[in-house]
């Protein structure tokens, strides 16, 4: 059996990139009320895709550490960021209820994951506290959701920038940034540059931004 190499967040990843999943390890709610044998811990590198759009559904996904943005793909060839999961989140919860995934997942940040087997999801809403913690997560989600389209929404550039910033959508790079904005990278780099000129973030390195206070 191969050594495990690195502990993190309940995983021991070994050389040929699976995982052995540690069970003591609790999972986010509600998925700590689906059972063990329905998980399936794995590990993405950047730029690894998780599933793609069209591709049959097997179930969803939760972070345990790295990051993954589901994607589109515009008229033009752009791609476009519609959802961020960060380490504790999960993501395409909706593929329960589908045959097909109907967006990308792309690996942003390598990291560690599990996929839940869809008919695990499927039996566990007959438990009423399953089924409350889903929903719950889910109005959260819709409400996240909403706010980015308001914010896409908005014609300036400038004042899309703005408002994506204090809604905290530049945690990464600005090229991320841009696309979550539904914006070219360039014209958010215009942007952010005039609102620096403006005084209205500041820019105290190469590539930092933040709101002033």
């Amino acid at each position: 059996m191969d050594q495990p190499f690195l502990s993190v967040f309940g995983f021991s990843l070994v050389p040929d990139r699976t995982l052995k999943y540690d069970l003591d390890h609790m999972m986010p709610e509600p998925y700590n009320l689906i059972p063990p044998s329905a998980l399936r811990p794995l590990t993405r590198a950047a730029g690894d895709t998780v599933f793609r759009q069209g591709a049959r559904t097997c179930g969803l996904y939760v972070v345990k550490c790295g990051r993954v943005h589901l994607e589109r793909v515009g008229p033009d060839g752009e791609r476009f960021i519609i959802y961020r999961a960060e380490p504790g989140m999960s993501l395409a919860e909706a593929s329960v209820f589908s045959d097909r995934y109907h967006c990308d997942a792309v690996v942003a940040e390598a990291g560690a994951f599990v996929q839940i087997d869809k008919a695990a999801v499927l039996s566990a809403f007959a438990d009423p506290d399953f089924a409350r913690a889903y929903a719950r997560q889910a109005a959260q989600q819709i409400q996240a959701q909403r706010q980015a389209l308001e914010i896409v929404g908005i014609r300036r550039a400038e004042e899309r920038v703005y408002a994506g910033m204090v809604a905290g959508l530049l945690e990464s790079s600005v090229v991320d940034f841009a696309s979550a904005l539904h914006l070219s990278h360039e014209a958010t780099y215009r942007a952010l540059r005039k609102l620096v000129n403006d005084g209205r973030i500041a820019n105290p390195t190469q590539g930092t931004y933040h709101l002033r206070p």
